[in-house]
């Protein structure tokens, strides 16, 4: 008996053990967010700006400012450099050990693609157990889970050295090739007037879409009034849907690689499509690049100098 008792605790901590180290799911509900808060193994990242944090945030949870993860004002989806994206890592004190636990107000479904482009960050520079507080701090309220306004102790820094998962990233030169049609399908996570080429960005020289490409918004990943994204189960419905023949390279783009980040999230992360990445600068490098790029969805010359002039002289 003696025997069995000592086997038996073994195996529960065991269990314990390799449930600790289980990959996390990639969305966090606020119970289960609250049921591993206290864990010394978990950091929650506040992406909100400074001022809403100081209002009130999710106890101990670390601010990070969404800014803080960009790019410049003419190009935000371009990453900032790697020595920067570094420090900041360090600063959270994060290693690839730690379950990080991307925040944002969840305010509506495009503050979503602020989460997922930070969680697609993390994921960039090789860390990989992380997960994003599905409706943010808009349904950690809507639980009834309590705010602080204190300040967090600040971790002790680490010394992670970022691994590059470049297999999540394409290139300017990568998207050029899904022009050409074959195994790589170009998905634009805008709004359907974005794709149709009916407004622009202000960050793109040009309105339309890549030539080429399929119009997925990222608005599709969520229930009607809803802000939070869907299960898994559902996520795999809607790419069954979008997607018949699910095979080949799969690379999302939108203006500034924000609603992008949601298409990603959705088809790698949650239904689990193979070979997904993106495209971060999106539209604001494919439209101002040095030479014109193939586009579709864009209004002829005279159409665009007219649009110019109803901008300088107004619509009279």
């Amino acid at each position: 008996m003696r025997i069995l008792a000592i086997l038996s605790a073994w195996l529960i901590a065991f269990a314990a053990q390799a449930g600790a180290q289980a990959a996390p799911s990639p969305i966090l509900s606020p119970d289960e967010l609250k049921a591993v808060l206290s864990s010394p193994s978990v950091t929650v990242i506040d992406i909100r700006p400074p001022a809403d944090y100081l209002q009130g945030h999710i106890p101990g949870a670390l601010s990070a400012p969404y800014g803080s993860w960009r790019g410049p004002a003419n190009s935000p989806g371009t990453l900032p450099p790697l020595e920067k994206l570094a420090a900041q890592v360090r600063k959270l004190g994060l290693t690839p050990e730690r379950h990080a636990v991307v925040v944002s107000s969840g305010a509506d479904v495009t503050d979503f693609g602020a989460a997922a482009r930070v969680y697609w960050t993390l994921k960039y520079l090789g860390l990989n157990r992380l997960s994003i507080l599905n409706g943010g701090v808009q349904a950690w309220q809507q639980a009834q889970q309590p705010l602080s306004q204190d300040a967090p102790a600040q971790p002790a820094p680490s010394r992670y050295e970022p691994r590059l998962n470049t297999a999540i990233k394409a290139t300017q030169a990568d998207v050029l090739a899904g022009t050409n049609g074959g195994d790589i399908r170009l998905i634009d996570a805008r709004p359907r007037n974005f794709f149709e080429g009916l407004v622009k960005a202000p960050t793109a020289s040009v309105p339309g879409t890549i030539h080429g490409a399929t119009n997925v918004p990222h608005s599709v990943w969520f229930a009607p009034g809803s802000t939070r994204i869907v299960s898994a189960a559902e996520a795999r419905a809607i790419a069954a849907r979008e997607f018949p023949d699910a095979g080949g390279d799969n690379i999302a783009f939108c203006n500034t690689g924000h609603w992008a980040a949601t298409d990603w999230f959705a088809l790698s992360e949650l239904a689990g499509l193979p070979n997904v990445r993106m495209y971060p600068e999106s539209l604001a490098d494919w439209t101002n690049a040095d030479q014109a790029l193939p586009m579709d969805n864009a209004p002829g010359r005279a159409s665009q100098i007219s649009e110019k002039f109803k901008k300088l002289f107004g619509n009279s």
